[in-house]
This record gives structure tokens, C-alpha cells and sequence, in this order.
């Protein structure tokens, strides 16, 4: 195995272990065991879905905003997704790291606009 794949491993390992994957993935399991959470979950993937289909149709764009409304007056959907955005942003920061350390010159002139 080459030694990049097993780099590439061992950052997985370091990213499940992370608190914020942790954080998420407990407040996913709480979400997900609760009825109510785990159906308006459901109806805004179906709405996604019927939205994907039908781009033109406001009325589908107009149920979604109320519906994501609701979610987040769920406290176990609010922290999930609060939980989903710490990931995403350490993701992120994952991805800035390796992108600099290839394109080191990219680098410089990222932290000129900080």
C-alpha cells in the first residue's frame, strides 16, 4: 500500500475521531429517535426531491422555507445541524490545508485577503 493511502487513513481516523464528528454523529442519533424530527427530515428530502423535478414551481420553494423553518425551531434537528456545520467547516479547513500544501503559491495569496 502505498504510503499517500496510508496517510490518508490514518486523517480518517483523525476525522472520526474528531469531536466534531462525534458531536454530529450523536446528535444525529438523537434526531433520528425522535418521530417527529425523523419525519419532518423525511418531508424535506421529499420536497427536495419534487423540487429537483420541478425547478420553475414557487410553490414547492415556499412549502421548503416554511418546512426548514420548522426544523429549525427542532431543537435535536437545530443541533444536528448546528453540529453538521462544525464538521463541515473542520472539512473544510481539511481540504485548505492539503490544497495549500500542493499548491503552496495559492497559499500566499490567501492569507493576503485575511
Amino acid at each position: 500500500m502505498s504510503k499517500v493511502i496510508r496517510k490518508a487513513e490514518k486523517l480518517a481516523d483523525a476525522i472520526l475521531e474528531s469531536e466534531e464528528y462525534e458531536g454530529m454523529a450523536k446528535a444525529e442519533k438523537v434526531m433520528d429517535s425522535d418521530k417527529r424530527a425523523a419525519e419532518l427530515v423525511e418531508k424535506v428530502e421529499a420536497l427536495q426531491k419534487k423540487i429537483d423535478q420541478n425547478k420553475q414551481d414557487e410553490k414547492f420553494k415556499k412549502e421548503m422555507s416554511s418546512l426548514q423553518k420548522t426544523m429549525w425551531e427542532n431543537e435535536k434537528i437545530k443541533s444536528f445541524m448546528q453540529k453538521q456545520q462544525s464538521f463541515s467547516k473542520l472539512m473544510s479547513k481539511v481540504n485548505k490545508k492539503i490544497s495549500q500544501a500542493i499548491n503552496p503559491q495559492d497559499s500566499h495569496h490567501d492569507h493576503e485577503h485575511k
